[in-house]
């Protein structure tokens, strides 16, 4: 009899020492059984993390974007934004380059671009729709490519995030998003736009989180391209994103 209960004491402490860490964990450090070091909270939740977002990758071989539940996007990009807090952008096109500052009080837009950007989205992408002494749009193509992105990270959106006396004048870097059947104003995080000049019906509809520095010649040269119907332009006029060091 004695020996069954010291088995069944060591059954139930391996399995005590298996039970998965949760949000509710007290931070207490705990020794890593093969490394043989201790690691807090923090960095047993980043581990489970990284096992929830995990990156697809393309038949021919590309690595796409991590998959990010809708419910998930804000713990994501918050996570994001902290370990790459850089604000400033250089947005390169074949008609001159254009320098943008991403504005740290709306975090989960500029965490969301800075990732995109890092993870390459934008460089196969043109430019979209252009109105003259309106806006030009940019982050979509008829490419496969992007669409494939979009996909693999489940499409997410981005909740509205409208700052006090901040409002669309000429150059405002805004986030697009869709009209039909949205009662929420959810933003597509893919699709930004810049305004030629002062647009008041767009403020308090549109997510304003960055603004041009230098540059907005480009932009203007961009907006004269004759389209179609649809706006699109009937020149593609390609992107690349780099981040700036502040």
């Amino acid at each position: 009899m004695k020996s069954l209960y010291c088995i069944c004491l060591i059954v139930f402490f391996y399995s005590c020492k298996d039970t998965p860490v949760t949000l509710n964990e007290v931070d207490t450090p705990s020794k890593e059984s093969n490394a043989g070091k201790w690691i807090t909270k923090e960095e047993k939740e980043e581990r489970r993390l990284e096992k929830i977002y995990t990156r697809a990758v393309s038949t021919k071989g590309d690595t796409l974007l991590h998959y990010i539940p809708q419910d998930s996007v804000p713990l994501f990009f918050k996570r994001y934004g902290k370990k790459n807090p850089e604000t400033r952008v250089l947005l390169s096109t074949k008609y001159g380059d254009v320098t943008f500052e991403l504005f740290k009080e709306t975090e989960l837009y500029r965490s969301s671009f800075i990732y995109l950007i890092k993870n390459g989205y934008f460089n196969q992408t043109v430019f979209h729709r252009v109105v003259d002494d309106f806006i030009v749009q940019g982050g979509n193509s008829d490419d496969s490519y992007p669409s494939l992105m979009r996909n693999s990270s489940g499409n997410y959106q981005l909740p509205p995030h409208f700052l006090d006396n901040v409002k669309h004048e000429r150059g405002t870097l805004s986030m697009a998003k869709s009209w039909d059947n949205n009662p929420d104003n959810w933003h597509n995080a893919f699709d930004f736009f810049i305004t030629l000049k002062k647009a008041e019906h767009l403020d308090g509809e549109h997510t304003i989180f960055g603004r041009v520095v230098d540059g907005m010649e480009v932009l203007e040269r961009i907006s004269q391209i004759p389209t179609d119907s649809r706006d699109w332009p009937e020149e593609d006029v390609y992107m690349t994103f780099k981040v700036l060091k502040e």
